[in-house]
Formats: C-alpha cells, structure tokens, sequence
C-alpha cells in the first residue's frame, strides 16, 4: 500500500518552486483570515480579484510535480476552511442595502 504523504524535502531542483507557491498560499490566507475579521466587524470589503489569486495559485499547485504538489496539501486544506469561513461569515453579515 502506497503512502502519498511525505516527510522528505522536494528535489532541491522544485524547492523554489513549491516554497514559492506555499508563499503565495500564506498570502492568500492572510487575505482570506484579514476580509473575514473585516465582514464580522460589519466593514465593507472588495472581494475583485479573489478568484484570479485562487486559479492562479491552484494552476500552479496543480503545475507541480504530483510529490511537491501533494506536499501543499494541508496548505490548501486551510486555505479552503479559511474561504469557508468568509463564506459563512458574508452570509452571517451581509453588507446593507
């Protein structure tokens, strides 16, 4: 039975790669976390652009050889519950007409 997670480092050849693509991932989540605070304080917040920064970051996961690609995968599963909450948060606090 194969096991898929690792705890061996990628290839030194895609480590700048897939530390890029986890930096981008941190950022995103920062943004995510940051507009969430924002909605439940009752702020307005200007989602343009979100999901550009989401296929962005998902073509280049997904661009990654499968090993380094499956080394961000509890990076996206935050980053998924981090865009579930803002869900949840957006429809707990819609904005006023």
């Amino acid at each position: 039975m194969s096991n898929f997670a690792t705890d061996s480092p990628p290839p030194p050849n895609d480590a700048p790669r897939v530390a890029a693509t986890r930096a981008r991932a941190q950022s995103l989540l920062a943004t995510l976390r940051l507009a969430c605070t924002l909605v439940e304080a009752g702020r307005p917040v200007d989602l343009a652009g979100l999901n550009d920064q989401v296929g962005r970051l998902c073509a280049t996961a997904m661009d990654l050889p499968s090993e380094q690609g499956l080394s961000l995968r509890d990076d996206l599963i935050t980053l998924r519950a981090a865009a579930d909450a803002l869900h949840t948060a957006l429809q707990d606090h819609p904005p006023p007409p």
